[in-house]
C-alpha cells in the first residue's frame, strides 16, 4: 500500500540533470558575456526626447504638489487640538512640509529648462513654488478655522 508520488520520482531524475547543466555552464564560461552590451540609451532614443522629458518632470511636479497639499491638510487635522491659532497651525504645517516644495521646485525647473534658459526656468519655478505655497497656506488656514469651528 505504499504510494509513490510522481513529483518525488521525477526529482531523482531532474536534480542530477540540473547539476550537470550548471557544471557545464561554469566550465565553459558561458556565465560571462564575450562582448559588452550596447548602451541602453541607444536602444531607446525616444525616451530622451525633450517633450517626453518635460512631461515626466511635470508629472513629478504635480505629484509633489499633491503630496504637499496632503501634508499640509494632514498636519492641520492632526494638530488642530494642540494649536489654538489657525494661522500659526498653518504656518507650522508649511514649515514641516517645506522639503516637498523643494522637490516641486526642482521638478518644475527641470521641466521648464527643456524649452527655455536656466535663468527663466528658475524664475518661473520660483513663481510656481510661491503660488503653490500661498494657495496651500490659504487653504490650510481655512481648513484649520473650519475644523476649529466644528469642535
Amino acid at each position: 500500500m505504499t504510494r509513490k508520488f510522481p513529483i518525488l520520482a521525477r526529482a531523482r531524475i531532474v536534480a542530477p540533470a540540473l547539476l550537470c547543466v550548471v557544471a557545464a555552464v561554469l566550465v565553459t564560461g558561458c556565465a560571462t558575456p564575450s562582448k559588452p552590451h550596447a548602451a541602453p540609451a541607444a536602444a531607446h532614443p525616444a525616451a530622451t526626447d525633450a517633450a517626453t522629458l518635460r512631461e515626466r518632470h511635470l508629472v513629478a511636479a504635480d505629484a509633489a504638489a499633491d503630496q504637499y497639499r496632503t501634508c499640509l491638510y494632514g498636519h492641520v487635522a492632526r494638530y488642530i487640538n494642540l494649536v489654538p491659532d489657525p494661522a500659526r497651525l498653518a504656518d507650522e504645517a508649511a514649515a514641516e512640509c517645506a522639503p516637498i516644495t523643494e522637490r516641486f521646485h526642482r521638478e518644475r525647473q527641470a521641466a521648464i529648462v527643456t524649452y527655455t534658459s536656466a535663468t527663466d526656468a528658475s524664475q518661473q519655478a520660483d513663481a510656481a513654488t510661491f503660488s503653490l505655497q500661498a494657495d496651500g497656506l490659504r487653504v490650510a488656514r481655512a481648513r484649520a478655522t473650519e475644523l476649529r469651528a466644528l469642535r
